[in-house]
């Protein structure tokens, strides 16, 4: 078995303390287009303006020595020592005073959080939240306030911009997220924008492990988002556009690991509900009618009407644009349905190197999140469209739904170099209107069921109608058993997790289409082969 050791991509130089290594990956190599991304989005200071520290003592050091972290390879910024210019008891209160290029230190300890709002700081100018010390130190569960009366969410961000989130864990909310972040569309005409969340522990958080909503340009990795009580680990909603979620563990949620649901029907209201608050004028639609068959177009129609700012990319449209999902572990969700990824109205996307194995319900979903039926409508364009789904690994012995599934109006979608082992006829499905334009290629399933999807192409060198017993039979170890133990302040890896890399005489070593392979596998290695899946071959 390979050496599964981890190493933080990023860098935090942090003197007499230490932050641990994450979630079980070496990292060898970049993807050109998502180093692109980040070099081009999140322009990051060489230094801090200022230090605030938190302690709930008043026991802060006098001075620090700390590197701004890198997120891209070609980033080497240097430990510089500061001065700590500023105390503070709770978290809030830093926040509130921190200003553009700041960082906020939080030694160790546990907090209540935060609300912040219409706030943030700039390009070369971000500001930092840092738990100062292992992982674990530092914990946000709302303890410190006898009453918890802070908030439903534990860290709560309102039209906010360039904020930094690292080294903390977050649980225990008892009605909504460790994380939020919202633009607030309906009550702000405006989008939370430039935020960065890594090496983040969100765990047994009611609702969410982190949830966005009208939030663009997102870096959200090396993190861990499980067992959250009543949905998902990390749910992003509300149209957000420009967003990277990598090398993540999504563990043992009841719906989805990982949802992006950028929801056409709640863009509608929340572009009516601005309208209604801004203006007044709603051009006579009504809210029954945003509950019936009034479109998101209709109320489009009359925002354009009254002349207002063409907000662009900032602006709820019902679709989730430019997403990147890759070299994430899912297992153990889905119990209550959904799936380990679960893509609602996402377009012009990549879902790659993406291990999903013991999961209750499907492994990847692509769908309209119901617009066509609930507005009468005889297709939708709000279904996915011009996604990417590469080099995953999908290995359930059963479940109730596809491993793959392409519903309501997925079109020119290309699905290649796929593990989907599920013992169902519709181990990889497509149905309700989708499958135009689809280029589906070497791909490994049981078998395939098409219905209600007119002009879906044939899938191409690809392998069907194995047993489960046969899929099995092409991994090194492929257990159930959980990729991270959670019995401490902070996650570890499981030393029995399965080992999914494809044993060397598998008939899947040298069977992908090398045009689509991404140059990782999910553990940050250098693909050495066109072996499909997340993984090559021990």
């Amino acid at each position: 078995m390979k050496n599964w050791a981890v190493f933080l991509f990023i860098s935090i130089v942090v003197t007499g303390l230490g932050v641990a290594p994450q979630i079980g990956r070496a990292q060898t190599g970049v993807e050109p287009d998502t180093e692109a991304f980040i070099s081009a989005n999140f322009q990051l200071q060489d230094s801090y303006s200022n230090v605030l520290c938190v302690a709930q003592n008043g026991d802060c050091p006098g001075e620090i020595s700390v590197a701004v972290p890198c997120f891209v390879a070609d980033c080497s910024n240097a430990e510089q020592t500061y001065p700590v210019s500023e105390t503070f008891d709770i978290i809030q209160d830093a926040a509130m005073a921190a200003s553009p290029g700041d960082l906020i230190i939080i030694m160790p300890g546990r907090y209540r959080g935060v609300q912040v709002e219409e706030m943030g700081g700039e390009d070369g100018a971000y500001i930092h939240f840092l738990g100062w010390g292992d992982p674990g130190s530092v914990v946000v569960d709302g303890s410190a306030d006898p009453e918890k009366s802070f908030l439903r969410h534990q860290f709560y961000f309102i039209d906010v911009h360039h904020y930094i989130v690292q080294n903390m864990a977050f649980e225990g909310a008892e009605d909504g997220a460790g994380i939020f972040f919202s633009g607030y569309f309906s009550n702000t005409g405006h989008f939370s924008h430039h935020i960065i969340v890594s090496n983040i522990y969100s765990h047994d958080n009611y609702e969410w492990g982190m949830h966005t909503t009208s939030t663009n340009y997102m870096l959200i990795q090396d993190s861990a988002f499980t067992n959250s009580e009543d949905e998902h680990g990390l749910y992003i909603s509300g149209s957000g556009d420009n967003i990277v979620v990598r090398r993540n563990v999504f563990q043992g949620n009841p719906s989805a690991g990982l949802q992006i649901n950028a929801d056409p029907q709640t863009a509608t209201g929340e572009v009516f509900y601005w309208l209604e608050m801004s203006t007044g004028d709603t051009c006579d639609w009504s809210e029954d009618d945003i509950d019936g068959t009034a479109t998101w177009h209709d109320i489009k129609d009359c925002y354009d009407s009254q002349g207002l700012p063409d907000l662009g990319e900032f602006f709820e449209d019902g679709i989730s644009e430019n997403i990147i999902v890759e070299q994430n572990v899912m297992t153990n969700n889905g119990e209550n349905g959904a799936a380990a990824i679960n893509l609602a109205s996402v377009q012009n996307s990549i879902i790659r190197n993406n291990l999903m194995y013991g999961n209750f319900a499907a492994g990847i979903t692509c769908w309209d999140d119901g617009y066509a039926e609930w507005k009468e409508l005889d297709s939708s364009e709000f279904g996915c469209q011009n996604v990417t789904i590469v080099n995953n690994t999908m290995v359930d012995e059963e479940g109730n739904r596809g491993a793959l599934i392409l519903n309501n109006d997925a079109r020119n979608m290309t699905v290649a170099n796929n593990i989907m082992i599920r013992d169902r006829f519709d181990a990889y499905e497509i149905a309700n209107r989708s499958g135009e334009g689809l280029n589906s290629s070497n791909n490994y399933y049981f078998e395939r069921y098409v219905d209600n999807a007119p002009g879906t192409p044939d899938d191409v060198d690809s392998i069907s109608g194995f047993s489960v017993d046969e899929g099995f039979a092409q991994f090194v170890n492929p257990t159930f058993e959980p990729w991270i133990l959670e019995d401490g302040m902070w996650f570890t890896l499981n030393p029995d997790r399965p080992d999914y890399h494809l044993v060397s005489d598998s008939v899947l070593v040298d069977s992908g289409n090398d045009e689509m392979m991404p140059v990782l596998d999910v553990l940050g290695n250098i693909r050495a082969s066109n072996a499909i899946g997340a993984l090559g071959s021990e």
